[in-house]
């Protein structure tokens, strides 16, 4: 009876072990590519196509910077993709054709420029190769394009204004802040109300943006050590403003998501204003 009961257990272990092998081995870990679903996975016949159509083009704009001691150095680019990545869901279902261009992610990190990592590039350097990579898509028969933008550094948004007046007006092409677009949403989605316990200032790496990365990159989020960062109004000593450890997974992925449909709305609206 013994070694009956043994064989019986021993072959629950393995059938447990199975499982839970398989189970892991179906796990898919998030795609952590800033070109999936861009048109670096595209043809050139493809690009060429979507061109003739008249796709509207929106341009990730972002920066490679520190985000405290929890993150590494690319929220800005991934939380800018994935909203794009949103937005295009959103305007495609609004009978909007999009593609989205590779991320552009050399920009100015005045503000956190002390850091190690927070790369930062010229205001003219900045315009240039934006100038370029737009020129580029002018030349290929792209005549919309839309920059989003989620980098708060206050040089960078001001260089990135001027950048696209400038190339608006010198290539002749329509280039435009999706922040900046002037018209009126109806029915805008609300930001989703504060949390209990939220602080004041909270604007870099804190409890929004470490929500927001934890929402759709979880893995790029240490948990454990946010929880033990205290709140903090200035980048200094550790390179974050706000709260970190009061994060929340399920308001992070409500602010991606509100940010994007405005931007969806926003575009749309522009359009159809145009049209008249």
């Amino acid at each position: 009876m013994k070694a009956k009961s043994l064989s019986v257990f021993f072959l629950l272990f393995c059938m447990v072990l199975i499982t839970s092998c398989t189970s892991k081995a179906q796990e898919k870990p998030p795609d952590k590519s800033i070109f999936k679903d861009t048109m670096v996975e595209m043809t050139w016949e493809e690009v060429k196509k979507e061109a003739e159509k008249g796709s509207v083009v929106l341009f990730p704009i972002a920066v490679v910077e520190e985000h405290g001691p929890h993150m590494d150095l690319s929220p800005d680019i991934y939380e800018t993709y994935h909203g794009c990545k949103l937005m295009k869901q959103s305007l495609e279902k609004k009978g909007i054709s999009t593609v989205i261009a590779p991320p552009y992610y050399w920009g100015i990190n005045q503000s956190t420029g002390q850091f190690p990592g927070s790369f930062t590039v010229k205001p003219e350097t900045f315009k240039a190769v934006l100038s370029d990579s737009i020129e580029c898509l002018k030349r290929w028969g792209f005549t919309k394009v839309f920059c989003s933008n989620l980098h708060g550094d206050p040089v960078h948004r001001a260089t990135l204004d001027s950048a696209i007046n400038e190339i608006r007006t010198n290539l002749g092409i329509d280039v435009y802040n999706v922040d900046a677009l002037n018209v009126k949403v109806q029915n805008p989605p609300a930001f989703p109300s504060s949390w209990p316990g939220k602080y004041n200032p909270d604007y870099h790496a804190g409890a929004d943006e470490t929500s927001m990365m934890l929402s759709c990159y979880p893995d790029k989020v240490n948990t454990e050590l946010a929880k033990k960062l205290k709140p903090q109004s200035a980048f200094e000593p550790l390179g974050y403003v706000g709260d970190p450890a009061n994060f929340s997974k399920g308001k992070g992925g409500e602010i991606l998501n509100v940010l994007s449909e405005r931007g969806a709305l926003a575009i749309e609206a522009f359009l159809k204003q145009q049209k008249k």
